[in-house]
C-alpha cells in the first residue's frame, strides 16, 4: 500500500528511472552474477521501497535547497533596486529634450547671432584673389597621396581637327596601332595636329596591341599567348605614313617574349621598309629591352633609324614595384650602352617617370647613369593613372620642379632634356628639336666632308653640342619675340 502511494506521488520520469534500474537489462541477466532469477522477485519489492523512499527524499531536499537559493538572490536583486531607486531620487530632474523642429529654430538663431564672413579674414592683411586661392588649392591638392582630381596643369583638350580624323581613319583601314590611343597619351592633339611648330608627329606600335609583360604603369593589353605577328605589318606601316605626310615617327611595340627574337627582326623589317617609302622621314624607335641580348639589339640600331630610344622607366629603386619582373634597371642601361657601341652615331634616349614614389637623390643618380653610358636625349614626364586597377599617384610633381630638372639635364650635359608635367616619351617638342638637330647635322656633316677633303680636323660630337646650343638660342629668340608681340598686342588694346 505505502509503495502505490508513493507510485502515485512521482513524477512518471522518476518511475520510469525507478523501473530500468528495478529490472535488469538483457545482457545484465546473462551475467553468471544474476543468474538466480528467483533471487530478484524475492526481493525485489524492499529493494524498491528503498529506493523509492530515498528518491522521494533527494528530490524534496534539492527542492528545499532551490527555494532558498532563489530566496536569497530574490533579496539581494530587491536591494540592489532599492539602493539604485534612492540613487535616483537624490538626482535633480533633467529638461524633457525639444523636438526637431524646435532644435532646427534654435540652430538657425544662433547661425543668423553668429560671427559673418568680415570676421573670418579680418586676420589677413588683404582677401586672396581669385587666382592666389587656386594656387594655394592646387598647392595642397597635389600633396594628397592617390587624389583622383588632377591639378590645373594636367588638363587638356579633347584631340580634334582633320589631320586626327585623317590618322584615325587611316588606322582603322590598315589595322594598325598607336601607343598615343592604347595609353591614352594627353598629347595627341598637339602631336598629331602638328602643335606650334606644325612638325606633325605619331607613334605607331607594331606587333600587335597586346603584350607578354604587366607593368604596373601601362594600360596595354597582356596575355601570355598574344595573337601570331602580321607578315603585312611592315609594308602597311610604311605606306600609312607615307600618305600621313608626317615629319616624324615613333615605332614601338609590345614586348613579345613569346617570339623566339622578341620581334627584333619584325622591328628592323619596318624601319627599313618606312626608310624606302619616305627616305626624308625621321625615324625613332622605342624598343623592347630584348633580354639584354646582343645579337637582338644590332638588327634594329643597323636598320636606318635616326634615334634608338629605350626607356629606364623610373629610379632603380623602384623597379621590381613598376616594371614587369623580366624587365630591370642593369639590363635597361645595357641596352642604352650596347647601342652606343655598336653605333656611335646613333642618337640615344630615355625617359624617367615622376610622381611613383621617387626621391630627388634617386632621380638625379638616375640622370647621371644614363649620361654614363651615353644617352643624349632624356624626358621626364608625370605619371598619370590609366585606371584603378593600375598603381596610384604617390604625388603630383609641379611645373616649378619640372623646370629645376630640365635645368639639370642640361648641366648634366645632354644634348636635349624635355621635362614637364605633359611630357612623354615620344613627347612631340622634343621631336622637334631632335629633328632639327639631324638636319643640321647632315649640314654638318656634308660641311664635314668638304673640309676633310682640304684636310682640316674636324670632331662631330663638337658639331653635336653647338648645334643643340644654337637651336636653344634660337627658340628663346622666338619666345622672346612672342611675348613681346603679345605685350605690344594687350597695349594696344587698352
Amino acid at each position: 500500500m505505502a509503495l502505490r502511494i508513493l507510485m502515485t506521488l512521482l513524477p512518471r520520469p522518476t518511475l520510469l528511472r525507478c523501473r530500468r534500474r528495478l529490472y535488469t537489462s538483457r545482457a545484465a541477466r546473462e551475467t553468471p552474477q544474476l543468474e538466480n532469477i528467483g533471487l530478484i522477485r524475492a526481493y525485489g519489492r524492499p529493494v524498491a521501497t528503498i529506493f523509492l523512499w530515498s528518491a522521494l527524499t533527494y528530490t524534496s531536499l534539492q527542492a528545499m535547497w532551490s527555494k532558498l537559493h532563489f530566496d536569497e538572490v530574490r533579496l539581494e536583486t530587491e536591494a540592489k533596486i532599492d539602493s539604485l531607486n534612492a540613487e535616483l531620487s537624490r538626482l535633480e530632474p533633467q529638461p524633457v529634450d525639444q523636438t526637431k523642429p524646435e532644435r532646427r529654430r534654435d540652430f538657425a538663431e544662433r547661425l543668423k547671432s553668429g560671427p559673418g564672413f568680415g570676421e573670418f579674414i579680418a586676420g589677413m592683411k588683404e582677401p586672396l584673389t581669385p587666382e592666389q586661392a587656386m594656387q594655394q588649392a592646387e598647392a595642397v591638392q597635389s600633396k594628397i597621396p592617390g587624389n583622383s582630381r588632377l591639378p590645373r596643369w594636367l588638363k587638356t583638350d579633347i584631340p580634334t581637327g582633320g589631320n586626327v580624323t585623317n590618322i584615325r581613319k587611316t588606322l582603322r583601314e590598315l589595322k594598325l596601332h598607336t601607343v598615343c590611343e592604347e595609353a591614352r597619351c594627353p598629347n595627341m592633339s598637339e602631336c598629331w595636329g602638328g602643335g606650334k611648330h606644325g612638325t606633325a608627329t605619331a607613334t605607331i606600335m607594331i606587333m600587335g596591341d597586346t603584350c607578354t609583360r604587366g607593368c604596373r604603369f601601362c594600360s596595354v593589353k597582356t596575355s601570355k599567348a598574344p595573337a601570331a605577328l602580321d607578315a603585312a605589318e611592315p609594308e602597311n606601316v610604311a605606306t600609312a605614313l607615307a600618305a600621313w605626310g608626317l615629319d616624324y615617327v615613333v615605332l614601338t611595340s609590345v614586348d613579345r617574349d613569346d617570339l623566339p627574337d622578341f620581334g627584333s627582326a619584325h622591328f628592323a623589317r619596318t624601319v627599313r621598309n618606312i626608310r624606302e617609302r619616305a627616305p626624308q622621314m625621321m625615324i625613332e624607335c622605342l624598343t623592347p629591352d630584348f633580354l639584354g641580348r646582343p645579337e637582338l639589339i644590332e638588327p634594329v640600331a643597323l636598320s636606318g633609324l635616326d634615334v634608338y630610344a629605350h626607356n629606364i622607366e623610373t629610379v632603380e629603386a623602384l623597379q621590381r614595384s613598376v616594371r614587369d619582373h623580366r624587365a630591370n634597371y642593369k639590363q635597361s642601361m645595357f641596352v642604352l650602352a650596347h647601342v652606343k657601341k655598336t653605333k656611335p652615331t646613333l642618337l640615344t634616349k630615355s625617359s624617367i617617370m615622376l610622381g611613383v614614389g621617387e626621391t630627388d637623390e634617386e632621380v638625379l643618380q638616375t640622370m647621371k647613369d644614363l649620361r654614363a653610358v651615353g644617352v643624349d636625349i632624356v624626358t621626364l614626364g608625370q605619371y598619370m593613372r590609366p585606371t584603378k586597377r593600375h598603381m596610384k599617384v604617390h604625388e603630383y610633381v609641379t611645373p616649378e620642379r619640372f623646370k629645376h630638372w630640365e635645368q639639370v639635364g642640361n648641366d648634366l650635359g645632354f644634348l636635349y632634356t624635355a621635362s614637364g608635367p605633359l611630357v612623354r616619351s615620344s613627347y612631340k617638342a622634343g621631336e622637334f628639336f631632335i629633328s632639327e638637330i639631324l638636319r643640321k647635322r647632315s649640314a654638318v656633316a656634308a660641311a664635314n666632308a668638304l673640309a676633310a677633303e682640304s684636310g682640316r680636323d674636324t670632331s662631330e660630337n663638337n658639331n653635336l653640342r653647338d648645334i643643340a646650343a644654337s637651336i636653344a638660342t634660337e627658340e628663346g629668340r622666338k619666345a622672346t619675340a612672342a611675348a613681346a608681340a603679345a605685350a605690344s598686342l594687350e597695349s594696344a588694346s587698352l
